[in-house]
């Protein structure tokens, strides 16, 4: 190339123009390289000693918020990394602080999980960059949101009362199942020792309380039935004027009959007064002899 083809107008535009290509390239690149997601070659993870501590809703209670900042660069060692994390580090927790009393203020002081849930869920949206003499360096936040004190002892009694009643419940419906099992196979027993005659000998024997509660409320009960229809055949015989004489077949049909209309006289009593009340609350037909 000549001289002459250096100074023209040619090759001046031509000129400007490859400079003009090279500029934009390296603003493209410089873009390109601030929307991509940095690689994180090295990563830190710092908890920031000062918490954060806002007010909930109603402005008498407040959330203590514990800060823990993962910090990730390209390109530095890792002594730089903690050096320029430090330096960072406060600008990320005031960051941390406005969003979160800007949300805390919507939650009540006992919902402090709640709060947790939806502060790092708010804050995971939003990538942090933070920039100082050419050093880059991007943050990724997580608290932990702890209780008012005095919130926290108030929810730690109502816990607690509702775990008392709540073992109370299960153990009263406990002892309901175990009675009632324990019921259901005391029946049992007693009803297979009454249908045995020598069930109440043997339990003297071997269980003399058991033995005196069948006699009591068992066979006593059952003695009493015996009695009562004792006293109505007593009554039916009377009626019939064959007491204490021998019973042809015929006759002996008739007392039939007529202890069976006793017994229909009773169903059809018109108050429990007309008959008389034995110990254990039944009517019973008065002995032979009276009215």
């Amino acid at each position: 190339m000549t001289a002459e083809n250096q100074g023209s107008p040619a090759f001046g535009l031509h000129h400007a123009r490859a400079g003009i290509r090279l500029l934009l390239s390296r603003v493209r690149a410089a873009f390109a390289y601030r929307e991509r997601p940095p690689a994180p070659d090295l990563t830190q993870r710092r908890r920031h000693p000062r918490p954060v501590v806002v007010p909930a809703r109603g402005y008498v209670f407040t959330f203590e918020i514990h800060l823990v900042l993962t910090w990730y660069s390209e390109g530095l060692r890792e002594d730089q990394l903690g050096a320029w994390s430090l330096q960072f580090a406060d600008l990320a927790r005031r960051d941390v602080e406005h969003q979160a009393a800007n949300l805390a203020r919507h939650f009540h002081p006992h919902q402090a999980g709640a709060l947790e849930i939806q502060l790092n869920r708010e804050l995971s949206r939003t990538r942090r960059r933070y920039e100082r003499q050419g050093i880059v360096l991007h943050c990724r936040p997580e608290v932990r949101v702890k209780l008012d004190e005095e919130v926290k002892a108030e929810l730690r009694h109502a816990h607690l009362q509702r775990l008392r009643e709540e073992s109370e419940h299960e153990l009263r419906l406990r002892r309901i199942q175990l009675t009632d099992q324990l019921t259901q196979r005391w029946i049992a027993l007693i009803d297979r020792l009454r249908q045995s005659p020598l069930a109440h000998a043997a339990l003297r024997l071997s269980d003399r309380d058991l033995a005196d509660i069948l006699d009591e409320f068992v066979l006593k009960e059952e003695r009493s039935n015996v009695e009562q229809l004792a006293f109505r055949l007593e009554e039916a015989l009377r009626r019939s004027g064959r007491v204490g004489q021998p019973l042809e077949e015929h006759e002996a049909t008739e007392i039939i009959k007529l202890l069976d209309d006793i017994l229909r006289e009773e169903e059809t009593a018109p108050t429990p007064a007309a008959s008389r009340m034995n110990g254990n609350g039944r009517h019973t037909a008065p002995p032979a002899g009276r009215s």
